[in-house]
């Protein structure tokens, strides 16, 4: 992520990966150390940044005090927002598939703009109880292109265009493979795509490699069926601070990565996904997509 979210993030889970795009993690002990008489004290940290009203997905970072992982939790989430709404919802552990990062996903309703408390309990691994709190802000809508919007024909720079090296559209150790499209070439061959946006070497909030993995093991499944490119945030990849972004990072108006985008034949965006995701996840927007739903999927407080 960049901007405030990434900072926040980035803070939080200093120490936890070795450098951006690893997956070990610097402790994955699952009992944090706190007064044993008490519950622990957890930090907690949004993965994502754009919540929009609603119901929405929703991810969150839960390390203890010390800054360690807390991993293998079982967590539940109270919201709490304007007029007195509470809402209690489960989250899922996602970081055992996503690169050992200690990630709580689920979904979440939000009736109205404003800004919502998020109390989060856990169990830990051995019986202990944990909380900790954060406060969002919701919107109508966010800077990124939204579901049901027509995908721009951009072309952003890829291999092949004069000039261009593989470490200008690609900051992965080792990069990915897919810099053979422009989004602008996916749109007249009337291809189903999924965009990745991210920065795999920069990234500042530690996720974007994760994410390069969840796509290779989704390719596998997906790839034959779906075009698959990969937009940095910048042109020529590079960190953030005094760099020009990428043409189509700026063309779908995003202010954070990494996120991931499904378009459809007809051009049309059928659903995104900003932050860690799973193959699951993916899976059922790609058949969504080329289905030709739109939204590709459709967000519920059960599922």
């Amino acid at each position: 992520m960049r901007r405030w979210a990434a900072v926040a993030l980035a803070g939080l889970l200093t120490g936890v990966l070795a450098a951006c795009g690893e997956a070990d993690t610097a402790s994955t002990s699952s009992s944090p150390s706190a007064d044993a008489s008490g519950p622990v004290k957890l930090q907690v940290e949004p993965t994502i940044s754009e919540l929009l009203t609603g119901t929405d997905r929703i991810g969150l970072a839960l390390l203890d005090a010390t800054g360690r992982p807390v991993t293998g939790a079982q967590v539940s989430m109270e919201v709490q927002g304007l007029g007195g709404v509470d809402e209690h919802r489960p989250l899922k552990d996602i970081g055992p598939e996503y690169g050992g990062i200690p990630v709580y996903t689920g979904t979440a309703s939000f009736p109205q703009v404003g800004v919502y408390k998020l109390l989060v309990s856990a169990t830990l691994p051995g019986g202990r109880s944990g909380g900790g709190t954060i406060a969002v802000r919701v919107t109508d809508t966010g800077p990124g292109l939204a579901i049901g919007a027509k995908a721009p024909a951009v072309k952003q720079p890829i291999l092949g265009d004069p000039g261009v090296t593989v470490g200008m559209v690609d900051s992965g150790n080792p990069p990915d493979a897919w810099h053979d499209a422009t989004v602008a070439d996916g749109l007249a061959r009337h291809r189903p795509m999924v965009l990745y946006f991210g920065e795999p070497g920069f990234c500042k909030s530690r996720t974007c490699g994760p994410t390069v993995q969840i796509l290779q093991q989704f390719a596998k499944t997906y790839g034959d069926r779906m075009l698959i490119e990969h937009i940095e945030d910048h042109f020529p990849a590079g960190p953030d601070e005094g760099a020009k972004d990428d043409p189509g990072f700026t063309a779908f108006g995003l202010a954070t990565d990494p996120w991931i985008y499904f378009v459809n034949a007809q051009g049309i965006i059928a659903d995104r996904f900003e932050g860690p995701v799973t193959v699951s996840d993916l899976s059922t927007a790609a058949d969504g997509t080329l289905a030709g739903h739109v939204p590709a999927v459709q967000i519920s407080l059960n599922g």
